[in-house]
């Protein structure tokens, strides 16, 4: 029934194969699993003041398979050590895999809530979904719970899909333990389910609490209801949406909501909305609550396309934004990567006072951190050029009337498509920016590029090289004013003061 999956197999097989991994595309401070698939990050946590990492893993090859959990922990979310799995589909009521989940600390125990997932090859219709837990006293090691599953379709209310039934995320109210769970109706629109408990392990309905809107798409998948300060917010990822100005069909799209909850009757109202991240490879986000305030992180890839480390058999597939936390200035929501990476740059140079007009070389050498503050009274349209010896290039450019970025990776050898193979997935564009201000900051990876505008608007994408860029050019047909330009380097095994 269960095919033979075990954690000790899954252990056994990546200790034994981590070492033929091809790590050309590997990422250098991005992480990543050490062999195998990796999509959604679970049970993102806080347990014993480090902080934890699961997510959807299949160690057995660089496709998506039947869904363990793979772990890892860290005390700054930057530098990760990996762990034993901690969960495989082992069971009856996980055998076609343990989907994605959340994690808690209780009582100095962490316990963690999951979707099993039994697929009908036969019927989809017959597919069924359900929640679980597995509890651990060190962290490290996960027993489920003896009377798993918590929640099956018999707890899910009327007129809601018992096919589709996902994705449990954990929190904390009023001394209660509340999850919402990712859903969609009978005829195909998405929604939230919440649900409530005294123990975490057992649960009862509660609402409807996010009923559907436009902007659910035909599923929810990751539900994540957080509050940043005094404001009350949703991060989902939802399937299927189109929207209605530009006619644009998104197969996934990961949203941030802002609103308020009717505690009384527990429903959520939506006041605004806005994609999480403006690239194209986000989805799944989950947040940490830390006493700093809330911190996410996101797959950085996406369904519905190609899979070049896949395609040419190195391995590995998939790796994960680096956190960022979640703030309200009380105007708008901002996401900056966490302080703790300033721990690992190295080779810093700074510069200032520049003036550009036609062109200039920023590096002719690799580096890994870019930023640049801007004049707001000298702006003019630019983009910067990446490029290695072999002609590749990534394009970053800004448009000054727009107020946006976008981001093209068109001349590279190796082309993502989508599903279809009609069409190269090649770029991706920025909602325009609040203020009049334009400081910008850029993490590059060996294979992938995040943006941050402002604090306020991202943009991550991936891309594949032959080999690492070796020259960035600055490039602007009128004059623009940088006030600080800053390049650096990250490097993991920097030692840091203690």
């Amino acid at each position: 029934m269960t095919k033979g999956f075990t954690i000790e197999k899954a252990n056994n097989f990546i200790e034994s194969n981590t070492e033929k991994l091809n790590k050309k595309y590997y990422p250098a401070y991005h992480f990543a699993a050490p062999i195998g698939w990796i999509n959604d990050p679970n049970g993102f946590s806080m347990y014993k003041d480090e902080y934890h990492l699961f997510y959807q893993y299949y160690p057995y090859e660089s496709q998506w398979g039947p869904m363990h959990w793979g772990h890892a922990k860290s005390k700054d979310a930057i530098k990760w050590e990996h762990l034993d799995v901690a969960l495989a589909p082992d069971e009856k009521y996980d055998q076609g895999g343990c989907f994605s989940g959340s994690a808690i600390e209780k009582d100095g125990k962490l316990y963690v809530m999951y979707t099993g997932h039994l697929p009908d090859e036969t019927d989809e219709n017959l597919t069924r979904q359900n929640q679980n837990i597995a509890i651990s006293n060190d962290g490290i090691t996960f027993e489920k719970y003896k009377n798993n599953p918590v929640l099956t379709e018999k707890d899910i209310p009327e007129g809601s899909s018992i096919v589709d039934y996902r994705d449990p995320k954990i929190f904390e109210k009023d001394d209660l333990y509340y999850c919402v769970i990712g859903s969609k109706t009978n005829d195909n629109k998405g929604q939230v389910l919440l649900y409530k408990s005294e123990d975490l392990l057992e649960w009862e309905y509660v609402s409807v609490f996010f009923p559907y809107n436009k902007f659910l798409g035909t599923m929810v998948e990751c539900p994540d209801f957080i509050q940043v300060g005094e404001k009350e917010y949703f991060v989902l990822s939802a399937m299927n949406y189109e929207d209605e100005k530009t006619g644009k069909f998104y197969n996934h799209i990961s949203w941030l909501i802002e609103g308020e909850v009717d505690w009384n009757d527990f429903v959520f109202k939506m006041n605004t909305i806005q994609e999480m991240d403006n690239g194209v490879d986000f989805y799944a986000p989950q947040t940490v609550v830390t006493k700093d305030g809330p911190v996410v992180i996101s797959w950085m890839q996406a369904w519905g396309k190609s899979f070049p480390t896949d395609e040419q058999t190195h391995g590995w597939a998939g790796q994960m934004t680096l956190p960022r936390k979640l703030e309200n200035d009380g105007q708008r929501l901002k996401q900056k990567v966490i302080d703790s990476i300033e721990s690992y740059k190295c080779n810093q140079m700074n510069e200032y006072d520049i003036s550009i007009n036609n062109q200039t070389i920023i590096s002719q050498k690799p580096i890994q951190y870019l930023s640049m503050e801007l004049e707001k009274n000298q702006l003019n349209d630019f983009k910067i050029t990446f490029s290695n010896k072999t002609n590749e290039e990534i394009v970053l450019s800004y448009n000054h009337l727009e107020k946006s970025f976008y981001f093209s990776r068109e001349f590279t050898r190796v082309q993502i498509t989508n599903e279809q193979s009609k069409e190269t997935v090649v770029s991706s564009k920025t909602i325009p920016y609040f203020g009049e201000k334009l400081n910008i900051e850029l993490f590059i990876d060996t294979s992938s590029m995040e943006l941050f505008i402002n604090d306020e608007v991202t943009m991550t994408n991936t891309f594949y090289l032959d080999e690492e860029f070796t020259e960035i050019v600055l490039e602007s047909l009128e004059e623009i004013k940088i006030e600080k330009l800053s390049t650096a380097n990250i490097d993991l095994n920097l030692e840091k003061d203690s």
